[in-house]
């Protein structure tokens, strides 16, 4: 068994010396060899059989290694994928060029990830706001960044004065430093009462400062909803928005809020 620890590497002299004869010609270096780290991606590619699996390949070839896809938007003959992979550290600018030799392949967003820490799918959200009452709000905008790979959430009511928050993520900004159009919900559609929202407007998107895009959508009523910010990432697409809508709606539900915006199918 080799006495150099696992996760590390050696070099040796050409001649293979191993004795640790410092007077002669063999140099001996030990180098710590960093573990992977996990990344996120999101990427856009030709929506054409055999795409993908180019794009593996040239990841291959740089050891990274594809842990989960998820599809999230499909148009005009594009796909838009979330990946989670493990690549070496330092790799994210290679991740950005690993698949340039996939003809249409472009990689919109890449951020490291803590490898041992669990981020919820949106499907495992919705079953802890079931589950979490009274505290539903707040595990919305605890979870909604990281969920949907973004940097803060925030809910708010503005049926107040001054306007009340109602729960806030970590590193989300104060009220007053946010664009007043931005909390002015009227182009957020109510679906009347008993009636089916599948045909509803989906949340709104806007664009700010410093590369920052905020979506909101309506937990109950017409003046509380959550705000999610998403700074210097990819843009929400369709199918994030939809999902923020129901997460939204379950957590006011599971809250008890009497104005809550229930899907009805």
């Amino acid at each position: 068994m080799s006495a150099v620890a696992e996760g590390s590497k050696r070099s040796v002299a050409p001649d293979g010396d191993m004795d640790g004869d410092m007077d002669g010609d063999m140099v001996e270096r030990v180098e710590d060899a960093s573990p992977p780290m996990i990344f996120s991606l999101r990427v856009s590619l030709p929506d054409r059989p055999g795409t993908l699996g180019r794009v593996a390949t040239a990841f291959g070839k740089g050891d990274v290694n594809i842990l989960t896809l998820d599809v999230v938007d499909r148009e005009d003959g594009v796909a838009v994928d979330d990946l989670r992979v493990e690549a070496p550290r330092g790799m994210q600018e290679a991740l950005r060029r690993a698949a340039a030799e996939v003809p249409g392949f472009a990689v919109e967003y890449v951020r490291p990830l803590e490898a041992f820490r669990h981020v919820l799918e949106p499907l495992e959200l919705a079953a802890l706001l079931d589950t979490s009452g009274g505290e539903a709000l707040a595990r919305l905008v605890e979870h909604l960044p990281d969920t949907f790979g973004a940097t803060w959430a925030i809910a708010v009511d503005v049926g107040t004065a001054p306007p009340d928050v109602l729960a806030a993520s970590m590193g989300a900004p104060s009220l007053s430093r946010l664009p007043e159009a931005w909390l002015d919900f009227g182009d957020l559609v109510v679906p009347p009462a008993g009636a089916s929202s599948k045909g509803a407007a989906l949340p709104r998107s806007r664009q700010g400062e410093g590369g920052l895009e905020v979506a909101a959508a309506l937990l109950a009523g017409p003046s509380a909803a959550v705000l999610l910010g998403r700074k210097r990432g990819p843009r929400f697409r369709a199918s994030e928005l939809l999902h923020l809508r129901l997460l939204a709606r379950m957590a006011a539900a599971a809250a008890g809020r009497p104005d809550a915006l229930l899907e009805v199918t």
